[in-house]
């Protein structure tokens, strides 16, 4: 009865932090546009990191409890949840997104290589806080490489009275609050799931949180595909993935540095990830466009990597 109690716990927690960042989310392109942003700086900045808040503030409130392992299982799983299922289920929604844009493709390279950097940095099994400093370093790196390459972008011409823009505002803080509480009830609720199913939380992590801070992403790349904004979309879906290598880890690191006793448990995460990067790069250099079939490829690839977690998990409870 108990372990019913935290998995619906776990959902309303998730439900709630989905709910909060997409308010945030609205309420950011509205200060922005108010603002008169570029569109890169929507895409590419604003929504990559507001969709990466979840991680975000999963992995301060997991470092700041002493389970900073839960936020590197919950970053790869959420960066494998990104480039396979959000991708695939949004490409097949949109029948093929175009990625013909010299930038995106480049900046597709640019987010392999950055999500790289920490899994080789945990080559010797533990993310130092030197790590984690060396990782934000490459992330502020990375959005001097986005200012610099803010004038081929459009401005956006959508005008927002200043009224529109302070509501907005308070509604950007309060959610920000509620993103706060959720994210500590979800790292708690994982760790009591952990002791009820005798699994390690990085597979918690890996598995439940990944799914449930991916969310955001997954409901912005389809408004996003339904709009026709493919930039917007692959925008995101880039930030986001190099927010949560660099941003999301480098913070946590440096709160508590992340220590990998069982590799295994990592092994297939990490194995994962490293091919996904290599498969969605070639995916957007060939045909200048993600079509229906890669999408489904994406989205089966990540079917097949949850039952092999599943499985493993079940067998290591089991010799355990």
């Amino acid at each position: 009865m108990l372990i019913i109690f935290h998995l619906l716990l776990l959902i309303i927690s998730s439900i709630v932090l989905v709910k909060a960042t997409t308010v945030i989310i609205i309420a950011l392109e509205k200060m922005s546009r108010f603002l008169k942003l570029r569109e890169f700086s929507i895409a590419f900045i604003l929504m990559a990191i507001a969709t990466s808040l979840p991680e975000l503030f999963v992995g301060i409130t997991s470092a700041i409890e002493g389970t900073p392992i839960l936020t590197l299982g919950a970053v790869l799983g959420s960066n494998i949840v990104n480039l396979t299922l959000v991708t695939g289920i949004a490409v097949i929604a949109s029948r093929g997104i175009p990625a013909r844009s010299i930038i995106f493709r480049r900046d597709a390279l640019y987010m392999a290589i950055y999500a790289a950097i920490p899994l080789i940095l945990l080559s010797d099994r533990v993310l130092s806080r030197g790590d984690g400093v060396i990782i934000l370093i490459f992330y502020g790196l990375y959005l001097v490489k986005l200012i610099n390459q803010r004038s081929l972008f459009k401005k956006r011409s959508d005008h927002v009275t200043s009224r529109e823009a302070l509501y907005n505002l308070t509604l950007f803080i309060v959610s920000v609050v509620v993103l706060l509480i959720s994210a500590d009830v979800l790292v708690r609720v994982a760790v009591r799931i952990a002791g009820d199913f005798n699994i390690g939380l990085g597979l918690v992590g890996i598995i439940f949180i990944a799914i449930g801070t991916s969310l955001p992403e997954l409901v912005l790349e389809i408004r996003a595909v339904q709009k026709q904004h493919a930039s917007l979309a692959l925008g995101d879906l880039v930030g986001s993935v190099v927010a949560n290598s660099t941003l999301v880890l480098g913070i946590a690191a440096i709160i508590s540095p992340i220590e990998v006793d069982l590799l295994d448990i990592f092994l297939v995460p990490l194995l994962y990830l490293f091919v996904i990067l290599v498969i969605f790069e070639v995916f957007v250099r060939t045909d200048k466009k993600l079509v229906i079939w890669e999408g489904v490829f994406l989205f089966m690839m990540y079917i097949a990597f949850l039952l092999t977690e599943l499985a493993l998990g079940y067998l290591h409870s089991a010799s355990g």
